[in-house]
This record gives structure tokens, C-alpha cells and sequence, in this order.
């Protein structure tokens, strides 16, 4: 991280609450980070078909889900140089009044040079994907409970970003080696749930299938996140229910998400990560 990111970037908070979630993710929709997508849609039957085929859909999706399965090799401290520079911008940002406030700042601060670096990366789309979960993990994990004012912010907010940039390189090659297989995953429980509950679609970017579903768009509403309803589709305890070939999801961002927990299946694809590089080994 450069520490010159801070003084344009803290700004940015100004006037914004520290009462505010920390957290990106919606647990209910995979962790995923919703504050910038829109167009989300439940598809079923043929056009979820349609949509389940593409590989490439799931980059957003597979990348929230292998960050916290590759942490358990990518566990780097941040570095000095990075958060000295960090902290000492703080400082000045502080001292000239600028109101830093960790839940805010953090993943912008983290992901200024992931357009730069990722237009060279073999899959850009991968690389971005793969970046923006790494932040949002590591903003997460140090921006959960901030004590203090300006400066304890902007220090937590260092740590979060100036791990994450740590552990960027690191995060990148554990998931190149295992995205494939989450790709084809998601693909056959997206294609399994396209006569049933469907699977929820943003910007074309595969969210969540299955009877999950519900859970998710229900979630979505509770965080104020507007989602129009087009079809007679009811969502209840055992998922989507109505008119399922005509039903869709208008979603558009609208607040920030709650505190969300890890995934709760991170154990076996913990599990699943360490098989795969034991036949990879033999």
C-alpha cells in the first residue's frame, strides 16, 4: 500500500457515522459484497440454463469463498514499511481534520492499484475478483470494533489493507490452483437449482442458487437493499414458491451490509483444498 492513497482517499468518509457496518458481505448471499452491483435477477428454467453455462459467472462468488480457505496458508503479518507509511499519513490526515473511519476506508484504500495491476494479469476478471475478497476479509477482520477516534481508525484501517497486500500474491496462487474446480461446482449446483429455486444473478454475475435463495433475497430487503418482486413468487422456509418461470429480482444497492460470519461449510472446503493438493502431489 502507498501511504499517499490515504489523503485522498480519507476523505471520503467525512461526515459518515462510525455506527455504520463494518462488514461488505451479506452472509446469507455468500459474503458476497453488494454495495456495487445492481441488475440482480432470480432466473429459472431455460434463461438460468442459459446463464448457469458460462464459465467466467462465478468469479465473484468462488473468490469469496476460496479467501478464507486459502488463509490457511496465506497468513502473512503486514509489513512494517507498508504500515509505518501508513500510520504516519494518518497522522497528518488526522491532524488536518479529515474524519477516517475504518469500515469506510479500508476497502478503498486496499484496492487502489487493483485496476493497474490486474489489466496485466492473465485473467483480469479472476484477479479483480480474487483482490476484492482479500480486502474485504482482511477490512473486515480489522475493522469489525474500532475504539477511538481519526487516528485509532486510520491505524485499524492500515493493518486490514497493508495485510491484505501482504497476503495478495499468496491469496492469487492458492486460488489459481483450485478456481477451476470451484468454477464447475457452482456451475452444477447452479444448473441443479434452475427447475427448482432458481439462482440469483447480478450484472450476470452468478450470487447464489438453490435453496438458499430465499434466505438471501430475504436478507437483502432486511439491509434495506430495494428488491422488486415481478411475479407472484412467495419466499418462505422451504425457498421460492409461485410463478417460477416469470419470476425476477430487481435489486439495487442501497446500504451497507450487517456483520457476516464465515462461511459456515469453510471447514470442509478446507478439507477439500487439502485433498486436492495431496493428488496433486502424488
Amino acid at each position: 500500500m502507498r501511504a499517499s492513497r490515504i489523503l485522498g482517499l480519507a476523505s471520503i468518509a467525512a461526515g459518515l457515522s462510525a455506527a455504520l457496518p463494518a462488514r461488505a458481505g451479506i452472509e446469507e448471499c455468500g459474503n458476497i459484497r453488494f454495495d456495487e452491483l445492481s441488475g440482480c435477477e432470480v432466473r429459472v428454467s431455460a434463461e438460468c440454463d442459459a446463464s448457469c453455462s458460462e464459465l467466467g459467472i462465478y468469479e465473484t462468488a468462488c473468490a469469496t469463498k476460496l479467501v478464507p480457505v486459502c488463509k490457511t496458508e496465506c497468513s502473512l503479518s503486514a509489513e512494517a514499511t507498508c504500515t509505518d507509511s501508513c500510520t504516519t499519513q494518518c497522522q497528518t490526515d488526522c491532524d488536518r481534520g479529515v474524519n477516517v473511519i475504518c469500515s469506510h476506508n479500508c476497502f478503498v484504500e486496499c484496492t487502489t492499484e487493483r485496476d493497474a495491476e490486474c489489466a496485466v494479469a492473465a485473467d483480469a476478471g479472476r484477479c479483480s475478483a480474487t483482490w476484492d475478497a482479500n480486502c474485504d476479509s482482511e477490512c473486515d477482520a480489522q475493522c469489525v470494533t474500532v475504539d477511538g477516534g481519526c487516528y485509532q481508525h486510520c491505524i485499524e484501517c492500515c493493518g486490514g489493507s497493508c495485510t491484505a497486500d501482504a497476503n495478495m500474491d499468496c491469496q492469487t496462487t492458492c486460488q489459481d490452483e483450485i478456481f477451476e474446480d470451484c468454477e464447475h461446482e457452482f456451475r452444477a449446483n447452479c444448473d441443479a437449482s434452475c427447475s427448482g429455486d432458481g439462482a440469483l444473478f447480478c450484472e450476470g454475475k452468478y450470487i447464489i442458487s438453490g435453496s438458499q435463495v430465499p434466505a438471501c433475497v430475504k436478507a437483502l430487503l432486511e439491509q434495506g437493499i430495494s428488491v422488486e418482486a415481478k411475479a407472484e413468487v412467495s419466499i418462505g422456509p422451504d425457498g421460492v414458491t409461485g410463478d417460477l418461470s416469470a419470476g425476477m429480482c430487481a435489486v439495487s444497492p442501497g446500504s451497507k451490509a450487517p456483520l457476516a460470519a464465515p462461511f459456515a461449510a469453510l471447514a470442509a472446503a478446507a478439507g477439500w483444498l487439502a485433498r486436492r493438493r495431496r493428488r496433486a502431489s502424488r
